[in-house]
């Protein structure tokens, strides 16, 4: 890399020094077209070739979405968009940013794809919690990835149906990800890459996202790797899941339902209005629900995240995943159909069909206080029931899989508990980002989370050592045997974890 110039397959980019000068940093890349016009809810298509040098020194444009950041109230303002105002918003936003510690471009380093939350309406890869120069540093390419979100990347309607045939329908926003990982495959080298050793990850949506790619045929042999944190998605029989992806006919309705209390007569017309307005007013239709997000589309996908998991149909490569304690509090307003009330007792069991005496015998709750008790546990925090469960069946498949639970102290005059998210800013090794009083006992603890995060990425295995070199405490993959979880607390501590009865009920009465 002559004075940080690295050549890819579109034309020469000049990136700059990080903040940590042993990092070079190529921002807003371009690895597909802009995604506007004719191009508007379309499978991405390849970047145009420039002359001369691009600088690449600028972050491109966040996703459209409603604005992050501006309610100075707003917990998520003052956690993740401290900034967020102050940087563009586009439907051009087709880019990604490489944080690479490699000089010579020889260097065959681990590479990290990340793909970020935000219920497939929100979000950006340069959010305050994640240190990516950080995480450089600790021998691995980076690589952060803007794809389309809500109504512009996951939107599908009969006239797209019609204009598209045997395309996929809906999933802009994950081929946007697809796009992005074959680019890297194709280019990553120039920047000291591995293109042979890939790992994706994601958190939230992300690990929707991450899902996605491990389901998708059109994705197979791209990436030797997985981390799936807070969002491994199982649809169990009594509630609905809002990570999991819809049917064809119902992403169809959605859309239709849009147009329709929209005001928009064709997608002619749509295609004109601009991407704000779209979104907007589609927040003004559909609210804080997730309506907009990837399709079982038989193209892209042709089954379910859980579907492909119980099938053998995910890639056998080693996975990472896990919850965070606290994480269900935030997020109850998503969890429908629950019984409030003892008597809606009896026709809430009817869900478990020949289990609902067995369900009824757990429940045993005689007061209506009883019952909300009862929905408050474990059993029905559905991202870790979803993690317990999914770390069986692969498991159980003979799948290396590592699972773990975080629920370290997070401090902060709000005591919000290991809410989701907290756990990024320990994996991501960016506590000093944090507007929290983190101590030294976080930053022994993040150095671990960050430190197995990067051996995995490295060698398919958390364990090794820290960024320090202390042997870090041992970490089994899990089994139905021995149901090893690593706890992640005052420190990182191994241990075993019973499969709830009632968790175990809904899974047999899922499949």
């Amino acid at each position: 890399m002559t004075n940080r110039t690295v050549t890819t397959e579109s034309g020469k980019l000049q990136g700059i020094f990080g903040w940590d000068p042993r990092i070079l940093v190529f921002k807003g890349v371009p690895y597909a077209a802009p995604p506007v016009g004719d191009l508007r809810w379309r499978e991405p298509q390849p970047v145009e070739k420039w002359e001369g040098v691009r600088r690449a020194d600028q972050y491109g444009p966040m996703a459209v979405q409603p604005q992050p950041g501006e309610d100075p109230d707003d917990f998520w303002t003052r956690e993740l968009h401290p900034t967020a105002t102050e940087f563009e918003m586009s439907e051009d936003c087709l880019y990604l940013n490489i944080f690479t510690p490699a000089r010579t471009g020889e260097e065959k380093l681990p590479v990290f794809c990340y793909f970020h939350g935000g219920g497939y309406k929100g979000g950006y890869p340069y959010e305050v919690e994640f240190d990516w120069e950080h995480m450089a540093r600790k021998g691995m390419v980076c690589v952060a990835i803007t794809y389309r979100l809500g109504l512009m990347g996951f939107l599908a309607h009969p006239e797209l149906v019609a204009e598209q045939p045997g395309a996929p329908v809906g999933n802009y926003g994950v081929l946007d990800q697809l796009c992005a990982l074959k680019w890297v495959k194709r280019n990553i080298a120039a920047f000291g890459g591995n293109p042979d050793q890939i790992t994706i990850a994601g958190q939230s949506a992300g690990s929707g996202s991450v899902q996605c790619q491990l389901t998708s045929p059109m994705s197979k042999g791209v990436f030797a790797g997985a981390i799936i944190e807070s969002g491994m998605t199982i649809p169990f029989c009594d509630v609905e899941d809002p990570l999991s992806p819809i049917s064809t006919e119902k992403a169809l309705n959605n859309g239709t339902e849009f147009f329709n209390r929209a005001g928009i007569k064709s997608l002619e017309e749509a295609r004109k209005i601009p991407a704000k307005e779209l979104v907007a007013t589609s927040e003004k239709v559909f609210g804080r629900f997730i309506r907009f997000q990837p399709v079982v589309d038989g193209v892209f996908l042709k089954e379910t995240f859980f579907e492909a998991m119980k099938h053998g149909n995910w890639p056998d490569i080693p996975i990472m995943t896990g919850y965070n304690v606290g994480e269900l509090e935030m997020f109850r307003h998503y969890v429908t159909g629950l019984p409030t009330a003892v008597s809606e007792l009896t026709e809430f069991s009817e869900k478990y069909g020949d289990d609902k005496e067995k369900f009824l015998s757990l429940c045993r709750a005689k007061t209506d206080e009883e019952l909300q008790e009862f929905m408050q546990g474990d059993a029905w925090n559905n991202m870790k029931v979803s993690a317990r469960i999914g770390s069986e069946i692969l498991s159980g498949m003979n799948r290396k899989v590592y699972l773990y639970q975080f629920d370290a102290d997070i401090p902060g005059e709000d005591n919000p508990g290991s809410f989701h998210g907290s756990e990024l800013w320990f994996a991501y090794d960016s506590l000093a980002r944090s507007w929290r009083p983190f101590t030294g006992k976080h930053y022994d603890l993040a150095r671990q989370i960050s430190s197995y995060w990067a051996n995995f990425i490295r060698t398919g295995n958390p364990n090794g050592k820290d960024s320090f070199g202390n042997p870090l405490p041992n970490w089994t993959s899990y089994s139905a045997g021995s149901r090893k979880i690593m706890c992640f607390e005052e420190g990182s501590m191994e241990k075993e974890c019973a499969l709830d009865p009632a968790m175990e009920l809904r899974w047999k009465a899922s499949i």
